[in-house]
């Protein structure tokens, strides 16, 4: 097929971000597309990959250019009618070249055309809660009253330009140096010279701002004062007249979104129940698999249980919807799977899933929750029988839940983050042998093991020991560093400059400290019990001793400072396992849990009335509980029947617990 458009993406490092952009533009860009990716010396990993993809063309730079640069040497390599510049961190969405083709066919004035995105300046549009990249961009092609209204600026991470246009004007100014501006010059010389600039109204194309070319305030203002020296008069008139019209008023309403109108009544294929929001632990792997749910091309996205917003430093390719518990019942959209992901979420999945026939249950367990917590282990463990199809992050956790409560569950494991943990190039050969260690004051994680087998080591003349991961500070009697509480940016950045790292711990549901070492480069000296277990392997890419043995520990360490051949070769093979596991294998894992999951017996009455008064039970104060009671307790066959349920039984204890229910618990009884 005759190529009608070439697709430059420039690339240099951000991993993750290039594989999920040529993910989406593999599976959305039209056949008359050609990919071209330009690598703008890139880091080795990123490098290495872009060479082993089909189906792309790809240019090299010897050494890094810049963007401006690589970008121009995209646009001059192409020949064909039209030539779509695409950030490397952005996610195409599909009829998106397709729609802004078709319009520059149509209207041959047009010279340049972009679209709506989340992060485009004055042609920004927020997507709304409940909505994700791709079921928003669908909604924007559909309900768009398609104007195509002239701009006063395009926006360059994904910016059509008719061929005629570069050959007329040239491609970006290089004179912008690195980036900044460049994009808006080319804009105002098109203007200059007669063409149109637009944006596509019923087009909207995902940015991940500032994960590939990097940011610089300085670098702005200089390329700001040179753009306003040559064109100010220009671009403020433009300005003007853009505002004046307002012809995308309503688009740019993040608000309301009228335009939009209601969401569609497709549901979801699956929507994750959080009990709060906040990146850490548990919560960010249920926002990392949603995301690459989404990537799969499902109907994905997470509700979260509280009404507070909390700061997310974490990169969603969707909106989660809050609903206070009182609502969560009532206003909760459709959706085909619905998922717990702690126990408190269980009893209000029961409750949905009751009184909606037809709709799936799961439980995305990370965890032994009845372990920590505060709350008792028999209460953790009713929940297991109101949501018994269940998901766990290790075998070990699917063997505990199988033994302790009969329960089988499908291992989904979890992934680091490729574009926070890899080798930075900080560690170095010269100087003393840093050993890295996970410290949290818990029983479950060994540190009552840690600091005898740390003190042992820090004897050696070549060691030096740094402590993370503690909230508090107590006298440790050997030499160290404690940097205390870190970031995930934090971690990644120590963990990078370690040759050792060593997790202690008693047990854990999958144990994402030793992955995350191991894909930063690090040897890792790792516990032989819980979820470590699904990634470690014996003197193969760690060493790995018991539990609770401290002797086994600092031998271990010893071994591993005095041994530099069998360090870095742990730490090869560590790096090779860690780049297995992937949020992608994670989702198409999930993915075939909830194929298989059956479908769900209709919930007999009895139990629908357990859970209802349950439910109810949970915003109520002591008093209306006992009216409540004693209400029911004038049907005494209704109140026995309720009591015998299944979903009494496994519910009423935590409700009981949690909600402090005693009027009906003394009922009952």
């Amino acid at each position: 097929m005759t190529v009608k458009l070439d697709l430059v993406i420039p690339v240099y490092n951000a991993l993750r971000a290039t594989r999920d952009c040529l993910r989406t533009v593999r599976e959305h860009a039209p056949e008359w597309a050609r990919i071209l990716v330009i690598n703008d010396a890139s880091d080795a990993r990123t490098s290495e990959w872009l060479r082993e993809q089909e189906g792309i063309t790809l240019l090299e730079n010897p050494v890094n250019l810049g963007f401006v640069q690589t970008a121009n040497r995209g646009l001059l390599f192409s020949d064909a009618p039209y030539v779509c510049l695409l950030n490397s961190d952005t996610l195409l969405t599909p009829g998106a070249l397709e729609r802004m083709v078709e319009r520059l066919d149509r209207e041959p004035a047009i010279g340049m055309c972009c679209p709506l995105s989340n992060s485009a300046v004055n042609l920004s549009v927020r997507i709304p809660p409940g909505e994700d990249v791709f079921s928003f961009a669908r909604r924007v092609a559909e309900r768009s009253p398609g104007l195509y209204p002239d701009v006063t600026t395009v926006v360059g991470f994904c910016l059509v330009v008719r061929r005629e246009v570069i050959s007329g004007l040239g491609a970006f100014d290089e004179a912008f140096e690195r980036g900044y501006c460049e994009e808006t010059d080319l804009h105002l010389r098109a203007r200059a010279a007669g063409w149109r600039c637009v944006v596509a109204d019923d087009v909207f194309v995902y940015h991940r701002q500032g994960a590939s070319f990097s940011d610089s305030n300085e670098r702005f203002r200089k390329n700001l004062g040179l753009l306003m020296a040559r064109w100010r008069h220009l671009y403020e008139t433009e300005v003007a007249e853009f505002d004046r019209r307002n012809e995308l008023g309503a688009l740019r309403d993040s608000a309301t979104f009228e335009w939009t109108g209601p969401r569609t009544e497709e549901p979801y294929d699956v929507l994750f129940v959080l009990p709060m929001m906040g990146v850490f632990g548990g919560v960010a792997d249920v926002l990392e698999l949603t995301n690459a749910l989404v990537l799969e091309g499902l109907q994905a996205g997470v509700v979260i249980l509280e009404e507070a917003a909390s700061e997310i430093d974490l990169e969603l390719f969707f909106t989660p919807l809050r609903l206070s518990p009182e609502r969560f019942a009532d206003e909760l959209p459709e959706t085909r799977v619905l998922v717990a992901t702690a126990y408190q979420t269980a009893p209000p999945v029961a409750l949905v899933a009751a009184r909606r026939p037809g709709t799936k249950t799961a439980y995305f367990m990370q965890d032994y929750e009845g372990w920590f917590g505060g709350d008792p282990v028999e209460v953790v463990a009713q929940t297991y029988d109101l949501v018994p199809q269940i998901t766990a992050i290790s075998t070990w956790l699917a063997d505990e839940i199988a033994t302790r409560h009969g329960h089988r569950a499908t291992v989904v494991p979890m992934s680091g983050d490729p574009e926070v943990f890899y080798p930075r190039g900080d560690r170095t050969e010269s100087g003393p042998v840093r050993v890295v260690a996970m410290l949290r004051y818990e029983e479950r994680r060994g540190f009552r093991y840690l600091l005898p087998a740390l003190r042992a080591v820090a004897a050696h003349p070549q060691v030096e020991i740094v402590l993370f991961g503690a909230h508090r500070f107590e006298e440790e009697n050997f030499p160290h560093t404690h940097v205390g509480v870190l970031s995930r940016d934090g971690v990644a950045r120590l963990l990078s400059t370690a040759h050792i790292v060593v997790d202690p711990s008693l047990f854990q549901g999958f144990g994402l400290v030793g992955l995350e070492a191991m894909a930063s480069g690090a040897a890792c000296v790792l516990t032989a019990s819980g979820g470590v277990m699904e990634y470690a392997r014996h003197d193969d890419n760690a060493l790995v001793v018991a539990p609770g043995d401290e002797q086994a520990l600092a031998t271990a360490i010893l071994r591993l400072v005095e041994d530099r051949p069998l360090r870095q070769r742990l730490a090869a093979s560590g790096l090779a396992t860690a780049r297995t596991f992937t949020w992608k294998r994670s989702a198409e894992t999930f993915i075939g849990f909830l194929r298989a999951l059956p479908e769900p017996a209709p919930v007999p009455a009895a139990e629908r009335a357990a859970l209802e008064l349950l439910w109810q039970a949970r915003n109520r104060d002591r008093a209306e509980i006992a009216a409540l009671a004693g209400a029911l307790a004038e049907s005494q066959g209704t109140l026995e029947t309720i009591q015998k349920s299944t979903f009494w039984k496994a519910a009423e204890p935590y409700w009981r617990w949690k909600a402090r229910i005693s009027g009906l618990g003394g009922r009952r009884r």
